[in-house]
C-alpha cells in the first residue's frame, strides 16, 4: 500500500515536467541578450522593431526571434548588422531522455529547446564619411570581435591544449605570422585568465594585437 502511494506521489511530481517540458521549466522560453556599441547610444532594431539603445540587456522570447537580424543605427554613422544564431539547449536532449517526446514537443513549441549563442553583441559603428580604408579596418575589428564572442568556449579549450582549429582561425583573423603565434599563445592565455568576461577578453585581444 505504501509503495503504491509513493508511486502515485512520484507520478504527480513528474507530471508537470512531462506536460510543460524539462527545458521549459529549467531554462524557460526567454533569454536575456546584451548589446553594446562604440560609440554608445545606437538604436537596436530587431526584425524591424526598435528594442532599445546601446548599451542594453534585452530579454526576448526565443520562439519569436530565431535567426533575427539586428541593426545598430546611429545618426552620423554607418549601420551595422548582426544575426541572432541559436543552438539546441542541452536541457532539450536531457528532456527527451528523462521526460519523453511529450515534453520535448512542448519545449519545441515554446522555444525553450533553443538558446542564443553568442548572447553578447558589440559592434563598432564607422562614421558615415569614413574612408574606405577606415571602413575596412573597422570591419576587420568587428569580424574578430564577433568570432571571439561566438567561439570563446572553444578558444579557451584550445589555449589550454596549446592548439586547435578555433585558435588557428583566430590567428588567421589577427593576421599573425607563425613566429608571432608562438609568442601570442602565452599572451592570449594571460588575457583569457585576467579578463572578467567574454567581451572584455575580445577587447583585450584587439588592443594587444591591433596589427597582427
Amino acid at each position: 500500500m505504501k509503495m503504491h502511494r509513493r508511486l502515485i506521489n512520484t507520478l504527480l511530481l513528474i507530471a508537470p515536467m512531462l506536460a510543460l517540458g524539462c527545458a521549459t521549466l529549467v531554462v524557460g522560453d526567454k533569454q536575456s541578450l546584451t548589446f553594446d556599441s562604440q560609440p554608445a547610444g545606437a538604436q537596436i532594431i530587431m526584425n524591424g522593431t526598435a528594442m532599445g539603445v546601446t548599451p542594453a540587456t534585452i530579454t526576448i522570447k526565443k520562439s519569436d526571434y530565431q535567426n533575427a537580424t539586428v541593426i545598430f543605427k546611429k545618426e552620423g554613422y554607418t549601420d551595422q548588422y548582426a544575426t541572432l544564431h541559436t543552438k539546441t539547449s542541452g536541457w532539450y536532449w536531457g528532456n527527451i531522455i528523462c521526460c519523453g517526446l511529450l515534453g520535448s514537443t512542448t519545449d519545441s513549441s515554446t522555444g525553450a529547446m533553443l538558446e542564443y549563442e553568442p548572447a553578447k553583441f558589440f559592434v563598432t559603428l564607422p562614421p558615415a564619411k569614413a574612408s574606405i580604408g577606415e571602413m575596412a579596418r573597422l570591419d576587420d575589428l568587428n569580424r574578430v570581435r564577433t568570432y571571439i564572442l561566438h567561439s570563446h568556449h572553444h578558444l579557451v579549450s584550445d589555449l589550454a591544449k596549446g592548439s586547435g582549429e578555433h585558435l588557428s582561425s583566430l590567428y588567421v583573423l589577427l593576421g599573425l605570422t607563425e613566429v608571432r603565434q608562438k609568442e601570442a599563445i602565452r599572451e592570449l592565455r594571460m588575457l583569457a585568465t585576467s579578463s572578467e568576461n567574454t567581451l572584455a577578453f575580445a577587447e583585450a585581444v584587439l588592443k594587444m594585437f591591433p596589427n597582427g
